[in-house]
């Protein structure tokens, strides 16, 4: 769960950051369909680039390079003993699930409305559209190429407009977006932004809509009144493209102002190498900065630990390392960390963490993650990290390493074993 919080967080960040770019550079152009694009584009990589990352160094997995001997720390409990895991993460965790779960049954609640109207109403070819005749007072909406439209408006001779407006909503594919936008709200619908982008994509769906119908030549001041009275009293589906949508009085205002000129395309232009940076930002693994000027895992004269070398070191580790008392698991902690030029360490960071079943007996490991490991409590395994970093840490006293005669820095691996066992007797 803690891998899946980080990813919710980057995707949260890089939503806020792209819509507030939006608001404020793109949202009053009249390149509606390039706002959509961006719209479309900030969205789906908010929520596919958090899933990957990269450093500027990184060790591949089972093959580091000076490697120490493991660190083994002992920790024995009664059989009767009993540690409670319900933490602060493990109720986030439950009020995600359940805010999940709603929006998922609501956007099925939306999904079954469509489903019963679609087969309760007779449905005709109209205007290039499947059309089903509802009985109750509906202003006109569409689900892909379906139109949905009151008997009224069916039987009559002046929703020209209407229907322009709705083929527009078809021919753009606008329901893709808006089924997009139910599932990236049942992830991120704590997030205050995801709403945001609902209005504002759906928005500008509205606007290249209206666009459309100004453009084949219907008169404007009469459309505009027809959306004024559309919009009064009429039940809206989140699932479709609604002729009464909310935002009236914006779509009004884009239809009197004047069309932006062909130099704002290069706002466009500056949104492509903003989006890039944006996801590159929150693909970094930020941790490796700052380790690669002047170091080294080979080197002619290895970092020493002054008091007592490579024993010393583990005996340091066994003296000040306390194993944590809301563990009660047996894991193997791989910790990076570098001597630098002063003989100190820097960087420490946990690079691996496995764990390890039956470690009296038969050790066997398991790579830790929270997929794999459901059991496992997060916080758990997090303060195991955060002991190892803090003792590793501490050590100091290094002389430095060498190479070509020159002072450098070297990069080391220490593997710290928590070993739980159990009192005999």
């Amino acid at each position: 769960m803690a891998t899946f919080g980080l990813y919710l967080l980057k995707s949260a960040i890089a939503l806020s950051v792209l819509y507030c770019f939006y608001w404020i550079i793109l949202r009053n152009e009249t390149y509606y369909s390039w706002n959509r694009i961006f719209l479309l584009v900030s969205l789906i990589l908010s929520f596919i680039f958090p899933i990957f990352s990269f450093s500027i160094q990184s060790m591949p997995s089972g093959n580091f390079m000076n490697v120490l001997n493991p660190v083994n720390i002992n920790k024995y409990f009664e059989k009767s003993e009993q540690i409670k895991q319900f933490d602060t993460l493990s109720i986030l965790s439950i009020i995600y699930i359940s805010g999940a779960v709603f929006f998922c049954l609501k956007f099925l609640s939306s999904v079954v409305k469509i489903h019963f109207l679609y087969f309760r109403f007779p449905r005709y070819k109209f205007k290039g559209f499947k059309a089903v005749v509802l009985d109750n007072e509906q202003s006109p909406f569409t689900f892909f190429n379906i139109l949905f439209i009151s008997r009224i408006d069916f039987e009559s001779d002046k929703i020209d407009e209407m229907i322009v407006h709705e083929i527009a909503h078809k021919e753009e594919f606008h329901t893709f977006d808006v089924l997009l936008l139910e599932i990236m709200t049942i992830i991120q619908w704590f997030n205050p932004f995801i709403w945001m982008f609902r209005r504002a994509l759906k928005s500008e769906h509205e606007f290249i809509a209206d666009n459309k119908v100004l453009l084949e030549g219907f008169d404007k001041v009469k459309y505009q009144k027809l959306l004024f009275e559309r919009s009064l009293g009429i039940t809206s589906f989140n699932l479709t493209n609604n002729f009464n949508y909310s935002l009236l009085k914006k779509r009004l205002k884009m239809m009197t102002i004047s069309k932006s000129s062909s130099l704002i395309k290069i706002k466009y232009l500056i949104s492509m190498p903003f989006l890039l940076l944006t996801f590159t930002l929150m693909a970094v693994n930020f941790n490796s900065f700052g380790q690669m000027d002047n170091l080294f895992t080979k080197v002619d004269v290895e970092a020493n630990y002054k008091n007592g070398g490579i024993n010393g070191i583990k005996e340091f580790v066994k003296l000040n390392l306390t194993y944590p008392k809301s563990t009660n698991i047996s894991a193997k902690i791989f910790v990076q960390f570098v001597v630098d030029e002063e003989g100190k360490v820097a960087n420490a960071e946990v690079i691996r963490c496995s764990i390890l079943d039956n470690p009296g007996e038969n050790v066997t490991i398991k790579e830790y993650n929270s997929k794999s490991n459901p059991e496992v409590s997060s916080k758990v395994v997090a303060d195991l990290q955060d002991e190892a970093i803090r003792v590793i840490k501490l050590l100091n006293g290094f002389t430095p390493a060498q190479k070509d005669g020159k002072i450098v820095k070297e990069q080391f691996v220490i593997p710290i074993n928590f070993i739980m066992g159990q009192k005999k007797g």
